[in-house]
């Protein structure tokens, strides 16, 4: 067993996949939580059953749909389904972490900039307040609460949230599904070319 031992929630997409491979090659040993089987994955419903794995030090959720998937219409039901998927699946590891006997050092979540209305004016920082004024906003407000630990927890899990911009990287994400109609020429600007897109590296 190794003496780090990192769970993954949604460990199999563009950005967890990444993770986990950089884990694996500084020797943490790697627990995915995913609906696809895998050697090193479990199911959600088996967590929900039998709570963190035996010496769980940190939990990491990356679990949600692709909100940059350009193949599906933004329907209702899709917009739902991007809400409940990172929410839902937040409460439960919190949840998990609540109960541990054992708990984790650290709960590491990802939310968005999307919580930061834009103005080309305003200086945000961490601690700007966030405000619900868009779906996206709304959204990143909800998944944050939504990894609220218990008193307990909190005194011996550090809770950490990241509020990226969009993830680049050839292999995945926004840009492995443009990369073929540019490189056939066929690109243009996205909405009229001079809006901000927050973006970091998959390898930052």
């Amino acid at each position: 067993m190794s003496a780090s031992n990192v769970l993954i929630g949604g460990g199999t997409g563009f950005i967890g996949s990444r993770l986990c491979n950089i884990l694996k090659n500084k020797g943490y040993g790697i627990t995915v939580v995913s609906r696809m089987p895998g050697i090193q994955n479990i199911s959600w419903s088996d967590l929900h059953a039998k709570g963190l794995p035996k010496d769980t030090t940190a939990v990491v959720n990356l679990a949600g749909q692709n909100v940059m998937d350009f193949r599906r219409r933004w329907t209702p039901g899709f917009k739902q389904n991007v809400f409940t998927s990172r929410i839902n699946t937040t409460i439960s590891l919190a949840k998990m972490i609540n109960e541990a006997q054992q708990k984790p050092s650290v709960f590491v979540t990802i939310s968005g900039v999307g919580v930061y209305k834009p103005n080309q004016e305003k200086e945000y920082t961490e601690d700007s307040k966030c405000e619900e004024f868009d779906f996206f906003s709304k959204l990143c407000k909800n998944w944050e609460e939504a990894a609220d630990l218990n008193v307990e927890a909190r005194n011996c899990c550090r809770t950490v949230t990241i509020r990226s911009g969009v993830v680049l990287g050839k292999e995945g994400g926004m840009i492995k599904q443009l990369y073929l109609p540019f490189y056939l020429g066929l690109g243009g600007p996205v909405g009229n070319g001079s809006q901000f897109m927050p973006w970091i590296h998959i390898d930052d």
